[in-house]
C-alpha cells in the first residue's frame, strides 16, 4: 500500500535518513539548530557576563576596604561560572546526528536537569551573595563614618551592626535561599523565555505530526 501524506509527512522530519519530503525536513533540521544555537549564543554571553561582575565585584571590594567579602563573592560566582561550563559541555555533547524531534527533545531534556541542578545550587548562592554584600558593605572603609553614628545614636547593636536591619536582612536571605528554585526559574524565563516558546512550540508540532488523533 502506498504511503499516504500524513506518513510521509513524518517521515520527512522524524527521520533524518528518509528521502521523502526533504524540504520539510530540512526545514525542521535547521529549525532545531536554530533554537539550540541561540540558546547556547545566550547562555555563553551569561557565562561571561558572570565572570565579568565576579571581577569587578572583586576589584570594587578592594577599593572599599571589604575585600574579605568580595573574595567570597567573586569565589561563589566564579563556581556558578566553573558549574555553567559543565553545563555547555553536556550540550555540546547531545547527539546532533538524531531526528529533528529526537535533538530537541534531548536538548529540552537536557535543559529541565540544568534547571533542577541550578535550583538547588542557587539555595545556597543566594544566602550567600546577599549576606556577603551586607556584611561586606556594612564594615567597609566606606562606611566607617555610618557605623560610627549608629554606635554613637544607639545602643542596639548586634557585633557592631544595627541589630533590626541585620535580622531583616539574614531573614531575607534566608527566604531566598528557601525559594531559590522558583526563584531561579523565573530568572530562566525572564531571560531565555522567547527561545524557551519556540522550543514548545516547534515540539509540539512534531508531536501533532506524530500522533495527529
Amino acid at each position: 500500500m502506498e504511503k499516504s501524506i500524513e506518513s510521509i509527512w513524518k517521515d520527512g522530519f522524524l527521520k533524518r535518513e528518509a528521502l521523502v519530503a526533504p524540504k520539510v525536513n530540512d526545514l525542521y533540521n535547521r529549525k532545531s539548530v536554530h533554537i539550540i544555537d541561540k540558546f547556547a549564543r545566550l547562555f555563553r554571553v551569561n557565562l561571561w557576563a558572570i565572570i565579568t561582575a565576579s571581577v569587578v565585584l572583586l576589584g570594587a571590594s578592594y577599593f572599599a576596604g571589604a575585600l574579605i567579602a568580595g573574595s567570597i563573592m567573586f569565589i561563589t560566582l566564579m563556581y556558578i561560572a566553573y558549574t555553567a561550563k559543565f553545563e555547555m559541555d553536556a550540550l555540546n555533547k547531545v547527539d546532533k546526528g538524531q531526528s529533528s524531534y529526537n535533538y530537541l527533545k534531548s536538548f529540552q531534556n537536557w535543559l529541565n536537569r540544568s534547571i533542577e541542578r541550578y535550583g538547588k545550587l542557587y539555595r545556597i548562592v543566594y544566602p550567600t551573595l546577599i549576606l556577603s554584600f551586607y556584611f561586606g558593605l556594612w564594615f567597609s572603609d566606606i562606611f566607617a563614618g555610618v557605623r560610627q553614628k549608629v554606635a554613637e545614636s544607639t545602643d542596639d547593636l548586634f557585633f557592631g551592626m544595627h541589630s533590626y536591619s541585620s535580622i531583616v536582612v539574614i531573614i531575607g536571605a534566608l527566604i531566598m535561599g528557601f525559594f531559590a528554585k522558583a526563584i531561579h526559574r523565573q530568572d530562566v524565563k525572564f531571560v531565555y523565555g522567547g527561545i524557551l516558546k519556540k522550543l514548545d512550540n516547534a515540539l509540539n508540532e512534531m508531536e501533532e505530526l506524530r500522533d495527529p488523533d
